[in-house]
Order: structure tokens, then sequence, then C-alpha cells
């Protein structure tokens, strides 16, 4: 007959690496604030990774090649087809082959996307996540942390990452 087994105690402090805690509470809090943000967004019909698409093209005033969009949210091109078919059949979106470079698919957002747009923006506006300040400082660390987790992926063997600076064309 077995016999039950203690519940595993936690490993000392000193035997976890330096920074376990600090990633571990980094994705807790993205998967709690990825569901806010979601829940914020399905009465409009959207995910917050199509709000990300939407927020794209009404930033870039025309259309936008599919390429750009796969850069700029670092997303495998099937994910951004996908979520460009779910905003296309939600007539949120229009893709259309570039004139200049068959090669190429432009996206277009459409008036119905950015009504859709501007509702999702103030539905996420009004989600109360931390304190105002909170959000603030927390905002400027994790800029930094993104920043010089992306310098380390860079470095290391075989890294490439595109940097903010090329995802928008050259501006800072």
């Amino acid at each position: 007959m077995a016999t039950a087994q203690p519940p595993h105690s936690a490993p000392a402090a000193d035997s976890v690496a330096p920074y376990t805690s600090l990633i571990a509470a980094v994705l807790q809090t993205q998967k709690l604030i990825s569901h806010q943000l979601n829940s914020a967004l399905r009465p409009l019909g959207l995910s917050f990774a199509r709000y990300e698409v939407l927020a794209m093209l009404v930033a870039a005033h025309g259309p936008l090649p599919m390429v750009r969009i796969v850069r700029a949210l670092d997303r495998h091109p099937t994910t951004i087809g996908t979520l460009i078919d779910g905003l296309e059949g939600s007539g949120l979106a229009l893709r259309t082959i570039n004139r200049a470079d068959r090669r190429s698919t432009l996206v277009t957002i459409t008036d119905k996307g950015r009504e859709v747009a501007t509702s999702a923006t103030r539905a996420l506006d009004a989600v109360a996540l931390a304190d105002p300040k909170v959000m603030h400082r927390l905002h400027e660390d994790l800029q930094q942390l993104l920043s010089a987790t992306r310098r380390a992926s860079t470095a290391a063997p075989g890294g490439r990452h595109t940097t903010a600076v090329e995802l928008s064309g050259g501006r800072p």
C-alpha cells in the first residue's frame, strides 16, 4: 500500500535562479491583464490581438503592408493572417494586393473598423489596472526591461530581434 507523500516544500531562496520570482510575477501579471483587456473588448467582437492590428491600421493613415504588421507585432505571418481574416470577416479591415509589388499584401481599415477601434480604445482606457502613478512607473521600468531583454536576445548566438526604430521606419 502506497503512503501519502508530504507536499513539496518551496525551494530555498538561494537555490532558485535570482529572477525566477520576478519572471513568474511578470507572466502572471500578463495573464491577468490579458484577461481583463479581452473581457473589455469582447462586447465589441474583438480580442486584444485584433485590437493591436486595428490600432496599427488607425495610426497608419492608409494601407499598411502585412509584413510590417508581422514585424511590428513580432508574430508569425500565419497568426497575423488569421487576425486579419477575423477583422475582414467582421467588416473592420480589407486586404488587397499591392499594385506596386504584387508579392505584397496591403491591409486597410474600413470606416466601421475605425469606429470600432475608437470604441475599443475607450473601453481599454476605462480598465483600471492599478494606481496611475504605479502604472507610469511600471511602464518606464518594463520598457527598460524589454530593451535589455531584446539586447540580450540579439547578442545571443543566432538571436536577431527587430528594434523599435526599425519598426517605425527609422523614426525613434
